[in-house]
């Protein structure tokens, strides 16, 4: 947010409406310094309150932050509020097009190496591959681990997902009924699988039965280039559209279309909820991190402060934002509910793309 403009009154009234929004009373639109008038009369949760003896979260918990880096082909670890890198793992990492990094309940990293079709698995500490996983991979666009530890990799070029059990090199099985053009997967809280499916012109995400290739349901209504999915505490899932530019929000357990964000969304790459449950999502060509809160997702506002052509997204346990930006080679950090950049990391960064976090 740029202050220059505003009168020394103005700069007092903007500060004392991003007050009122902290302590959760008004939705504040930080990048235009003003209150966001749309749905003011639905509550904004916690989007914009910083929870008492938050403030010093991050450094107590002390997250571990890996940083995929498409331009050096690197993974960067960056400990606590740290803006250099503790480690840095080059060896068996081939992005290319696209990245994805994952951790799983032992702490060991998977890093799906797009270009090199490899996913490559580290101990923790370790810069060298524990193994790399080749067979029936095509194009490994998402992973995704169920309860069991079981790996599931999407092949965006094979149309197919691979099933790897815990700790093995090569597939179990291979789904591809329903699937094609895969870039994203997750799984609900009964275990089963979804795979968003961002083929032209048929977009899809298909259900699979936990522990099998069984088609429980396909969702078809309004997806158009789905590349993320996510659910929510009531199991709500959330579709975000890359070609239609929106979210699409699905009732628990059904094909029904509960409701539609589109409002500043454009060319999304990414979404993520915080912990009160508000919606981010990163609007690449646009500059800018658009948020949505209150029963009906409304429109909070937007955030541009330090972001530069941005790529992900993801929170630490402690509700702090996290931005990676192509423009600039920086990953901006902003406090639970702020939308001032707060720190920034530029040491090691390069063309930063996934990210993740430990412990």
């Amino acid at each position: 947010m740029n202050f220059s403009n505003f009168s020394r009154g103005a700069l007092s009234a903007c500060v004392a409406a991003a007050v009122l929004a902290g302590c959760g009373l008004l939705p504040f639109d930080f990048a235009q310094g003003r209150l966001a008038q749309d749905d003011m009369q639905a509550p904004i949760g916690a989007a914009g309150a910083v929870p008492p003896g938050s403030e010093n979260t991050p450094d107590r918990v002390r997250p571990e932050l890996y940083v995929a880096n498409r331009g050096n082909n690197t993974i960067t670890l960056y400990r606590g509020r740290r803006e250099k890198p503790v480690q840095t793992i080059s060896n068996g990492v081939g992005f290319g097009n696209f990245s994805y990094l994952l951790l799983d309940k032992a702490g060991n990293l998977y890093s799906a190496n797009y270009e090199a079709n490899t996913v490559t698995v580290y101990a923790i500490g370790s810069v060298n591959p524990q193994r790399t996983i080749s067979d029936g991979l095509d194009g490994p666009r998402a992973l995704a681990l169920d309860a069991s530890g079981n790996l599931y990799v999407a092949n965006e070029g094979g149309s197919s997902v691979s099933v790897y059990p815990s700790g093995g090199s090569s597939p179990e099985r291979t789904i591809s009924d329903g699937v094609a053009t895969p870039t994203s997967l997750a799984f609900d809280d009964s275990g089963n699988l979804y795979v968003g499916n961002a083929s032209y012109p048929y977009s899809t995400v298909t259900v699979y039965a936990p522990g099998s290739g069984y088609i429980l349901r396909t969702l078809t209504s309004n997806l158009d280039g789905p590349n993320t999915l996510l659910f929510d505490k009531k199991q709500n899932l959330y579709v975000l559209n890359w070609s239609g530019q929106d979210v699409v929000i699905f009732a628990a357990g059904s094909s029904t279309v509960k409701r539609i964000i589109s409002r500043g969304i454009k060319g999304p790459t990414r979404m993520a909820l915080d912990r009160a449950g508000n919606l981010y999502v990163v609007n690449q060509p646009a500059n800018t991190i658009t948020f949505y809160g209150g029963p009906r997702m409304a429109y909070r506002g937007e955030i541009t402060d330090g972001i530069n052509n941005p790529y992900w997204l993801t929170f630490d346990a402690a509700g702090t934002l996290y931005v990676s930006n192509y423009g600039n080679n920086t990953i901006t950090i902003y406090a639970h509910g702020s939308g001032l950049n707060s720190g920034t990391i530029s040491d090691g960064i390069d063309t930063p793309a996934a990210m993740t976090f430990g412990r």
